[in-house]
């Protein structure tokens, strides 16, 4: 199928107006504050010494600084596999997306939920979620800049690091399920503008990779690394999944089902949360796969 960059606005276009209904429904519908709220809640109470001091780790990923850095590695990594263009769309997603989650949240500013969660900070501004915009926008930097045959890995990474991020801040009692559901979704909206232009202007002018001996080895160097660490990020992410719930299975599957019992908003938004994440990028690594 010709993916084209009309194609590419038009997804863009979708997930804007999934943004939109989202946001409607988010403050407008009592069912949908009270799910909100809810789920909140069951993110919240799982803190204690351990989870708190894990989640105030992960939620450093999504600061400016961390940002900046992972995603100036991966533009580096663009430059070094001879993909300038694919360097600036990185750069490009990280600034847009920065700027325009701010703005929003300033423009959309509205207190909701306010004093109804026990141990939650929710400001007015909240929406959509800074941290989980940044966190999606590295993971789809991930995916654009690796090359095709590890696209699925980095997509896998990627959710790993969107959801990490977006559940720290959710257990800290930062914000709303719904704030980081708008968030995914902003970065995947500016991701589609920008691969739109990225494509026009391939088609315009088509963009040479360096075919000298040294632009070979470079690429083959990077992409050997890349391969090497998304393996190794993906097992050791399988590994510790496997391991908390074998612990869990063993020794505390009473706990856990007590707890499933009576948090259900808190799971069913979770697993809501990461099936959209999981859609967003692999749908996004599928048509990267697509010729215009």
């Amino acid at each position: 199928m010709t993916l084209t960059p009309r194609a590419l606005l038009h997804g863009a276009a979708i997930i804007a107006a999934a943004f939109v209904a989202l946001l409607v429904v988010a403050y407008g519908s009592p069912g949908a504050r009270w799910l909100d709220a809810s789920a909140l809640q069951g993110f919240v109470e799982l803190q204690g010494p351990v989870v708190t001091s894990v989640t105030e780790r992960l939620v450093t990923l999504g600061n400016v600084a961390e940002v900046g850095l992972i995603g100036g590695a991966l533009a580096l990594g663009a430059l070094a596999r001879g993909r300038p263009r694919v360097a600036i769309f990185v750069l490009a997603l990280l600034a847009l997306t920065s700027v325009s989650s701010q703005v929003l949240k300033a423009v959309l500013a509205y207190p909701r939920n306010e004093g109804m969660i026990a141990g939650a900070h929710i400001e007015p501004a909240a929406f959509p979620s800074g941290h989980a915009t940044a966190a999606m926008s590295l993971a789809i930097a991930l995916v654009v800049v690796v090359p095709g045959r590890l696209r699925p890995l980095a997509a896998a990474v990627g959710m790993g690091l969107a959801l990490a991020v977006s559940f720290s801040i959710m257990s800290l009692g930062w914000h709303l399920p719904s704030d980081v559901a708008g968030g995914f979704l902003l970065a995947t909206g500016w991701a589609l503008v920008l691969l739109a232009a990225l494509r026009t202007a391939t088609q315009l002018v088509p963009e040479r990779s360096g075919r000298s001996r040294l632009a070979a080895a470079s690429r083959s160097a990077i992409d050997s690394v890349a391969a090497v660490g998304l393996v190794a990020m993906t097992a050791a992410g399988a590994a510790v999944a496997v391991a908390v719930t074998a612990l869990v299975v063993v020794f505390r599957l009473p706990v856990f089902v007590g707890y499933a019992q009576d948090h259900t908003a808190f799971f069913v938004v979770a697993v809501g949360l990461l099936l959209s994440a999981g859609v967003l990028l692999a749908g996004l690594a599928s048509l990267l796969t697509r010729r215009g």
